[in-house]
């Protein structure tokens, strides 16, 4: 019956140790179907700790032209200093904003012709990364859902400058318009325009028995050893 008391004591322990953390991961993606984040079932223990890491990489769809019998090619530098923002449909976050920053150059052949313009399309890519902790009471036993959006989709922005633009030339945003396949637009939707992947990790204290719950253990444990004690003993005398 000792050992069984004492292995019943380092149980006991060592499960009180382990208990004093734990971690669970979660990913999403914005380029596939949001499926959304489970709630943290509060069976498993205590919420201490919530934190959002969001990774974008976005771009936008961007035309150059220039006068017919001008530059046919053209070389823009440009840079981007935006903001994207966190949305979700749990009222009960603040929504963050991520910057977005980005810099490059596009060699643009102006091999379209409209209006006596000479034309071609391009994209400009913009990344930004950032970790947020939200209350964890936000998260309990209920399923909450991240999505954002890119502010520099939006034509008029002013979040991107460039350099390089040809004599006569003009560059303006495409609406909605964010890849170019075959030397044309694609307006796919912001949400598929680049990247946007988001992990969610809860750190908890997991639950462990009361007590009062290793004290019945305990007993257990002292009553099974006791009949075996008893059975030995009766063998014996036979």
């Amino acid at each position: 019956m000792k050992v069984l008391l004492g292995l019943a004591a380092v149980v006991a322990a060592s499960t009180a140790h382990v208990a004093s953390a734990a971690t669970l991961i979660q990913t999403d993606s914005e380029q596939v179907a949001l499926t959304g984040f489970s709630g943290f079932d509060t069976r498993l223990g205590t919420l201490d700790k919530v934190t959002l890491t969001v990774a974008l990489n976005k771009s936008r769809g961007w035309v150059v032209s220039v006068p017919s019998g001008g530059a046919t090619t053209a070389s823009l530098a440009w840079t981007i200093d935006g903001q994207w923002q966190l949305r979700s449909d749990n009222a009960a976050l603040d929504m963050p904003f991520v910057s977005l920053t980005g810099a490059g150059t596009s060699v643009v052949p102006l091999d379209q012709q409209s209006d006596g313009r000479n034309f071609g399309f391009f994209t400009v890519r913009a990344s930004g990364a950032a970790t947020f902790t939200f209350d964890p009471a936000a998260f309990l036993n209920r399923r909450v859902t991240f999505n954002g959006y890119d502010y520099g989709q939006t034509v008029g922005s002013g979040d991107t400058s460039f350099s390089g633009v040809p004599m006569g030339g003009a560059v303006s945003q495409l609406q909605g318009g964010c890849i170019v396949l075959g030397g044309n637009p694609i307006a796919p939707g912001e949400d598929l325009c680049g990247v946007a992947d988001y992990t969610l990790t809860y750190d908890y204290t997991p639950a462990v028995p009361e007590p009062g719950t290793w004290a019945m253990m305990i007993a257990g444990f002292a009553i099974t050893g006791a009949s075996l004690r008893r059975r030995h003993k009766a063998v014996v005398t036979a």
